[in-house]
């Protein structure tokens, strides 16, 4: 796709001051004051160690040491508790770490702020995690998404993924964003990678080096994703459980609505499964592993032809498709489960290390330096998680010309 417009280096940094809201003002105790943050620091340790969408009022409380009528007296009820939570103590730092990791990462700049969360026994701050989360669920949760959805729209665009911007701009914003969200999704199943910083390192050049591509990207064909273990139940059974995850998230997935939705009778699924925690994991082994073999193969065929840019444009591709937009938010899900379940944790680690152990497999020779092959495994992990979340969230992202970005990762990858 040719790009009439000039394609800067570099974007303008957008100011990192928080959007501006009209606050009431009124006469107030200083115990009434005091017991606000009270109460914000209990919410913020509470969603952090349960997740946001186990706040509520009389946990809260309890974990203040109020009583439940002192929280009435401030939030109508859970979703509103979510909300200022989210804006008073939750949106700002959110935006102003991505906004120093984003400006590093187009610019070329030391990373500082994303290095710092990848350190080995690193601690995410909760206002990362919780701004990070808020993303996620906004897309199923009315309340978060009516604050969250447009302080995002605001910033994005404040970020160049506006229609005024080229195509080569919007691509390089979405994957540098993608990135490094997709990081922060890996730190949230705790896998640990020694060497984070050379793919930060290929991405952020590729982004910085990318030029305007003069064709679309290529076109692949994409079998219908579907479970195929050798039991018919357990591959209806798993592509019922995703479905519901994606629309509701892991933690609410109940056994009668994956039931209905499969058209199997809760008998015929604890016949199959001890327990609904069981079904879900299964459900997360066989859809995650297929999913990510799917993205394997195409980067293995390009590795293998010497078409590099075929190999790395089909995640991009794959993420665009239309058909695939319930799946790309299942494994978003599956992702803000693993930081709250150690199962499904262990389930992601297996899939990550499955694919580094195949991938190392399938070069054998020393085509690659092990440390360049793991480096575009994990790579493409990371933003094929975020890029596909930000696809969600911003229908600009979708004209981004990321063949551009493509044939930049791929003359990084053979300069090695």
């Amino acid at each position: 796709m040719t790009d009439k417009k000039s394609t800067p280096k570099r974007l303008a940094t957008p100011p990192a001051t928080p959007i501006s809201r009209p606050v009431a003002s009124r006469a107030r105790s200083q115990r009434s004051i005091a017991n606000d943050t009270l109460i914000l620091n209990a919410a913020l340790q509470v969603a952090n160690q349960s997740g946001l969408e186990a706040l509520s009022l009389s946990l809260v409380a309890t974990h203040a040491r109020l009583t439940t009528g002192a929280l009435y007296s401030r939030y109508e009820d859970n979703d509103d508790l979510q909300a200022s939570l989210y804006l008073d103590r939750i949106e700002s730092p959110f935006f102003e770490f991505l906004d120093t990791a984003l400006q590093a990462f187009l610019t070329g700049e030391d990373n500082t702020a994303l290095n710092n969360l990848l350190e080995s026994g690193s601690v995410i701050p909760p206002e990362i995690i919780l701004g990070l989360e808020a993303l996620i669920i906004s897309h199923r949760n009315g309340a978060l998404e009516e604050v969250v959805t447009p302080i995002m729209n605001q910033w994005l665009a404040r970020w160049g993924l506006v229609s005024e911007s080229t195509d080569i701009d919007i691509a390089r914003v979405t994957v540098a964003l993608g990135t490094i969200l997709g990081i922060l999704l890996h730190k949230f199943a705790e896998i640990e990678f020694v060497n984070w910083q050379l793919p930060i390192f290929g991405l952020s050049r590729a982004v910085h080096d990318a030029k305007p591509s003069t064709t679309p990207l290529p076109e692949f064909e994409f079998i219908d994703f579907h479970a195929t273990s050798v039991n018919e139940i357990r591959n209806v059974l798993a592509m019922a459980a995703a479905e519901i995850i994606g629309k509701i998230g892991y933690s609410s997935a109940t056994v009668s609505r994956i039931a209905r939705r499969s058209n199997l009778s809760t008998g015929t699924i604890y016949n199959t499964y001890e327990s609904k925690e069981d079904l879900l994991v299964d459900a997360l082994s066989m859809l995650l592993h297929l999913n990510r073999q799917e993205t394997l193969d195409h980067e293995t065929q390009g590795l293998e032809s010497n078409n590099l840019v075929d190999g790395f444009s089909a995640q991009f591709s794959v993420g665009l498709l239309a058909s695939r937009h319930k799946w790309q938010r299942f494994r978003h899900e599956s992702f803000l489960a693993a930081r709250i379940n150690p199962r499904v944790r262990g389930v992601i680690a297996q899939v990550h290390a499955a694919e580094i152990a195949t991938a190392r497999k399938t070069f054998p020779d020393g085509k690659f330096p092990l440390e360049i092959l793991d480096g575009i495994v994990i790579g493409g992990q990371a933003l094929s998680l975020g890029y596909t979340l930000i696809l969600d969230s911003c229908e600009q992202s979708r004209r981004g010309d990321y063949l551009g970005i493509t044939e930049a990762i791929a003359d990084i990858a053979n300069s090695f």
